[in-house]
């Protein structure tokens, strides 16, 4: 069995194998070549994907315990590396410190407006922490993946509770749905396009196909009208006619 596993952190999500069964949200340990990380489970996949590593159990009381103890120490890493990066005069801003939870790595993610030559940075962090380094420049998307929040949905954002790869969005996605392009609402929480609007768009991209376009010239029986709005979902076309609006099934209508 294979699952997908959603880490604590901001790190990317994982394909795992197991010889035992889990639930999906089950807190697990996870082992790969690199390090060792406690993560849950978020969905069962099929076993023809990649493994990068295995569950080595169910987290037990141990485990939190030594996930206490990752987090307290995380914590007071991210104090040093920040220092650092203020003495070396780096125009960059520390997200998250984060140690695996066999010590064996610490992740180091920051923000910048620039690519940041961190060469010097990189040998004193080694030099303080004695064990290995990874630094990664991230965007919005991913600090709000770290961080987490609430949606306009409001439901927790999908980016900090299941999904691994961001999906590709573009405003089309919303033109396609009808939806006002009023960048404030079609916006997230890290100020770019909500990747919720990926999750339909095959589902709008064939019901268009049936719709005339905005401002296209439709014969009705009450005669000819302009379309103004639409309702994919209801299946209707809000028009203009000479001196009134009204919505006529799609069924009613005939594009001139």
């Amino acid at each position: 069995m294979n699952y997908e596993i959603k880490f604590t952190h901001g790190e990317d999500n994982l394909f795992v194998s197991s010889n035992s069964h889990y639930a999906i949200a089950d807190i697990v340990v996870i082992k790969t070549e690199k390090y060792k990380m406690m993560g849950h489970v978020v969905r069962e996949v099929s076993s023809d994907l990649a493994s990068a590593g295995y569950i080595i159990s169910q987290a037990n009381v141990l485990d939190f315990e030594m996930a206490d103890k990752v987090a307290k120490d995380s914590d007071a890493a991210k104090e040093t590396v920040k220092r650092l990066v203020q003495e070396h005069g780096l125009d960059m801003k520390v997200i998250e410190v984060k140690y695996t939870l066999d010590y064996k790595r610490l992740y180091i993610s920051f923000t910048a407006e620039h690519r940041v030559d961190f060469r010097a940075l990189l040998k004193d962090l080694a030099s303080s922490f004695k064990t290995r380094i990874e630094l990664r420049q991230i965007g919005s998307r991913d600090v709000a993946k770290t961080f987490g929040g609430i949606g306009p949905c409001g439901r927790p954002l999908c980016c900090s509770e299941f999904m691994g790869e961001f999906p590709n969005v573009s405003i089309k996605m919303a033109k396609n749905q009808a939806l006002s392009l009023n960048q404030s609402k079609l916006n997230g929480l890290c100020g770019r396009l909500m990747c919720c609007l990926t999750y339909e768009d095959d589902f709008y991209r064939q019901a268009r196909q049936n719709f005339p376009d905005f401002g296209d010239t439709i014969k009705t029986v009450d005669g000819q009208a302009r379309v103004i709005g639409m309702n994919i979902l209801s299946n209707t076309v809000k028009v203009r006619l000479d001196n009134h609006v009204q919505d006529y099934d799609i069924s009613e209508i005939e594009v001139v």
